[in-house]
């Protein structure tokens, strides 16, 4: 992915298997998670952005000066298992663009849904769309990771049920 200036807009708009980030059902953890894993892959993809300086500061930002640090190195760690395993190129959307941060890649939009299916319990999900993301390849760095950073995220918010009876 190519570098933005801060509010250039390139009027991207979704190619197959993508989505518009308002469509993909995360909840504001999720949603801030996904900023920060952008602004590691724009590290690694520019690496004299200095974007990983911004990853960890949107984490400390959202997530306070404690777990903040801790999350993004956790959300790292779980990239990092990915990409030593993925063969092929990683697709993500420009954070400091506006049109493609509203976004969401087919390869965003499997890693988050590993993310979110981790974080609601349901391991065998994550790894179903991990392993479609990594090619078939080893996942179990990547869950683990993903483990870890479910222990110091936020209880995911469970919507209550309008039809369950006291």
């Amino acid at each position: 992915m190519t570098y933005h200036a801060p509010y250039e807009q390139c009027y991207r708009t979704p190619l197959p298997k993508e989505i518009f980030r308002k469509d993909a059902d995360f909840d504001e953890i999720e949603s801030q998670l996904l900023t920060v894993m952008r602004l590691y892959f724009q590290a690694f993809a520019a690496p004299e952005s200095h974007a990983w300086i911004g990853a960890m500061d949107w984490a400390e930002a959202q997530f306070g000066p404690t777990q903040g640090p801790i999350i993004a190195a956790r959300v790292l760690a779980a990239l990092m298992g990915v990409r030593r395993t993925r063969q092929s190129v990683f697709r993500f959307s420009s954070p400091t663009c506006p049109d493609c941060a509203a976004i969401v890649t087919e390869h965003e939009r499997r890693f988050m849904a590993a993310v979110c299916a981790v974080r609601r319990g349901q391991v065998g999900a994550a790894q179903t769309e991990l392993m479609m993301l990594c090619e078939g390849n080893d996942t179990g760095r990547t869950i683990d990771a993903l483990k870890a950073l479910r222990a110091v995220l936020p209880n995911v918010v469970q919507p209550q049920d309008q039809n369950a009876h006291v």
